[in-house]
């Protein structure tokens, strides 16, 4: 059996200490902070990054820079015979496609995955993923079951506009006007994308509108419950225990790293569901 590396991108919001707890590689994205470049965990911690965002820094996202991530699998190619890449979702970057077109100068020992995942979620499927090369399953196998089966919807609840108007996402006036009107957005994340799933005039009555359209399901028991916060751990566990009463499964809850962030802010929570996959 060929010996095989699952590997992911920043995106999939685990630091140093979880990837090597895990086993994955993780391919680190820049962010540019205030017009200075940094690598996200290696030369910048999301405590710092929240602290920067906070004191009015504006941050920018890219992909990762191609020759960095052509290296990396160099060097695990070194170790490994293949590798297995599940990297942010191609609705939300240009990473997954510029990876593809990369990994045809390896013949065959790299293949891409477009999971349509981002945040957790993508972490828990290359955890998945390596439970099925365990099992034999080849990476072509993992690849096709992902990108025909797997499904991620969740709510994603920025609780300031600031955020969104800093990084030119929406203009100042649709900001100005949110917050006069105390306006709060929901989003949804569905496949591989983010779009609006209402507006509302509370963070409570949001989190009630995001907790009904998640619920939509025929039986819970068929997907894994989750729920990142970016620093509100507290509004977290108050959420999960809302959750767990509502659709009778545990809920996990992990920390939202800076690429989703950079987005949307600190104090954003998403919840929401991921499908669970069998061979």
């Amino acid at each position: 059996m060929p010996k095989i590396a699952v590997m992911t991108d920043s995106s999939a919001d685990i630091n140093t200490q979880q990837a090597e707890q895990m086993n994955l590689a993780v391919m680190r994205f820049p962010l540019m902070i205030d017009g200075q470049e940094y690598i996200e965990e290696t030369e910048i911690k999301t405590p710092e990054f929240i602290s920067r965002m906070e004191q009015g820094a504006v941050v920018k996202t890219s992909q990762a820079h191609l020759g960095k991530l052509i290296q990396q699998w160099k060097d695990l190619l070194e170790e490994y015979d293949e590798i297995l890449y599940i990297p942010l979702s191609s609705g939300l970057s240009g990473s997954y496609q510029s990876a593809l077109t990369a990994s045809a100068a390896f013949d065959g020992r790299i293949t891409v995955v477009d999971a349509r995942f981002a945040c957790y979620p993508l972490a828990w499927l290359c955890q998945w993923a390596q439970a099925q090369i365990q099992a034999g399953h080849s990476c072509e196998e993992i690849k096709n079951k992902i990108e025909e089966e797997a499904d991620l919807w969740a709510a994603l609840i920025p609780e300031k506009l600031e955020y969104l108007k800093r990084g030119g996402r929406i203009s100042a006036a649709a900001a100005a006007l949110g917050n006069l009107l105390k306006i709060v957005p929901i989003l949804k994340v569905e496949h591989g994308g983010i779009d609006v799933l209402g507006k509302v005039r509370t963070v409570k009555k949001a989190y009630q509108v995001g907790l009904d359209a998640i619920a939509q399901v025929n039986d819970p028991s068929d997907y894994e419950w989750m729920i990142v916060e970016a620093d509100m751990k507290e509004e977290a566990e108050d959420l999960k225990r809302q959750m767990e009463e509502r659709i009778g499964q545990p809920v996990t809850i992990h920390a939202m790293g800076p690429i989703i962030m950079a987005h949307t802010g600190p104090r954003t929570l998403g919840y929401g569901r991921v499908k669970k996959l069998k061979f």
